[in-house]
């Protein structure tokens, strides 16, 4: 049997570091930016309908804008992906990373309770781009900015490893089981460092990404 191959962006280890970087924005932004979430737009969608139960309008905006947003930078990785050639030396794995280093860098400069709506905004901007971009597990789908499906999946596959003794199952369950432990370690950890350096733990988040960028290059 012929050993499938997969690209470098589709590793495990690029997967853990992601996840964790998924974490971290979320965390970050709910206790740093107005208790709005980065990537998580089901909790956005909740907050949003109780806000409009308020006819708190301001507060609906605040969660609408973010919501928009992970929308465009869906379509955005989307046309990227597609548009850029696979044979091109900048591939669009890099081009998404890129644009995500970049966004946050700068974001890291700007303190707390300024600007903060436009903050969110393009944060939620970043991580729909990373969730667009980075779909594949070692050809199983899943997610590094949220983690209902990695959920559901790890327990769908443990299932068929337990009662039906499928040992790939098994492994793809523990993949996605680490998938869940690193966004979970990267809340403990982007809660942390919001509560003790504030907007600079963006600079952390970037610097993640670009050593996940390093990994990718390095690996092509």
């Amino acid at each position: 049997m012929n050993k499938k191959i997969y690209t470098s962006h589709d590793s495990v280890k690029i997967g853990l570091i992601l996840s964790t970087v998924g974490g971290m924005l979320d965390a970050h932004t709910f206790l740093f930016r107005d208790g709005v979430f980065a990537n998580t737009q089901t909790g956005n969608l909740v907050f949003l309908a109780l806000s409009l139960l308020d006819f708190n309008l301001g507060k609906t905006l605040q969660f609408v804008f973010p919501m928009v947003a992970f929308a465009v930078g869906s379509a955005l990785a989307e046309f990227i992906k597609k548009f850029l050639p696979n044979s091109s030396s900048l591939k669009w794995v890099h081009i998404i990373l890129l644009i995500e280093i970049l966004l946050l860098f700068i974001l890291g400069f700007v303190p707390k309770n300024c600007y903060n709506n436009f903050v969110i905004i393009l944060i939620s901007f970043v991580c729909s781009l990373q969730a667009n971009g980075f779909k594949s597990l070692k050809g199983s789908p899943y997610a590094t900015t949220m983690c209902t499906g990695n959920l559901r999946s790890a327990s769908t596959n443990l299932a068929n490893f337990i009662f039906a003794k499928d040992k790939q199952s098994g492994i793809i369950s523990l993949r996605y089981i680490i998938i869940i432990l690193s966004f979970f370690a990267g809340a403990l950890i982007g809660s942390l460092l919001t509560r003790t350096i504030g907007e600079y733990t963006l600079w952390i988040c970037s610097s993640l990404l670009l050593a996940a960028f390093f990994l990718i290059s390095s690996n092509e």
